[in-house]
């Protein structure tokens, strides 16, 4: 795609986002681990052959086995100056989900992030999960998502209704920090479990918002390879099928006030970790 009016600090920002791919898509290579660039980076690959113009990150998302098998494969290998980090690694993380870093770059999108973890340039890898057909069988399996995703963030939600917001309040603080840690994984064991029935439809369980979008049973089966960025990275053969539910009619372009960085940050930085950059 033509980079002509993209701004110089994002081409160095995907620049080091596609870095850390080319080391994902290397590991799943030899490892026959399957993946898919998701959201708007799989929106991206279909509809500009690369980057969305205005994106300012890079996702990929695996069943659940297939993330397992690869967080497993990265751990038994030295990757110098790469970061894999989630919450089972680093306990104050916020999401139920995984990201590669770059050592020695910042990402800083909060205040409330700084010295809690490492926030170098990444990569999000999600995790792909069954969901049970009947409709009772789905209010459990939103409700345990719901504690999962609370026990994970251990805040209350911002944008929850006034019940979910009280109900979370409640949980969070009647449960030690021991009691919460066992209790997400609990809930992650449950949720795991649900992928046995291999027939069963998909679905991203990040947010609550993304449990709703529900994606074919058969996503997870056949995989292609798509132009991304000049070179061709690995998606779902059913990407129309994925991207369909996820945008619906997403070949049209959003509007031009719409058309803005994602992801809110406070610094950028090629070159140090926050720790090591000058920010006073």
């Amino acid at each position: 795609m033509s980079q002509g009016s993209v701004n110089d600090e994002l081409k160095r920002l995907w620049a080091v986002q596609l870095e850390i791919l080319d080391i994902i898509d290397e590991i799943c290579r030899k490892n026959s681990i399957h993946y898919s660039l998701y959201g708007g980076s799989l929106l991206g690959a279909v509809r500009h052959h690369g980057y969305i113009p205005w994106d300012d990150d890079l996702d990929i998302c695996m069943s659940r086995e297939n993330y397992e098998r690869f967080i497993e494969t990265w751990n038994k290998e030295d990757h110098p100056g790469y970061i894999l980090q989630n919450k089972d690694n680093t306990p104050s993380f916020t999401q139920s989900f995984t990201k590669i870093r770059k050592d020695h770059t910042t990402f800083l999108q909060f205040d409330w992030e700084k010295g809690r973890y490492h926030t170098g340039i990444f990569v999000d890898i999600f995790p792909i999960d069954r969901i049970p057909t009947g409709s009772f069988e789905r209010k459990k399996f939103f409700w345990d998502c719901m504690r999962y995703q609370l026990y994970t963030r251990e805040f209350i939600p911002l944008k929850a209704s006034a019940i979910v917001k009280v109900i979370s309040g409640i949980y969070l603080k009647g449960t030690s920090a021991n009691h919460k840690i066992n209790y997400r994984k609990r809930f992650e064991d449950k949720l795991r479990n649900y992928n046995q029935h291999g027939k069963w439809n998909t679905v991203s369980i990040e947010t609550l918002k993304m449990v709703r979008l529900v994606m074919p049973a058969d996503l997870l089966d056949q995989y292609i390879r798509l132009e991304f960025e000049n070179k061709e990275y690995e998606c779902f053969a059913k990407w129309d099928e994925c991207l369909t539910c996820q945008y619906g009619d997403y070949m049209q372009l959003p509007p031009e006030n719409e058309r803005v960085w994602i992801h809110p940050h406070l610094q950028i930085d090629f070159e140090h970790n926050y720790e090591e950059s000058d920010h006073e």
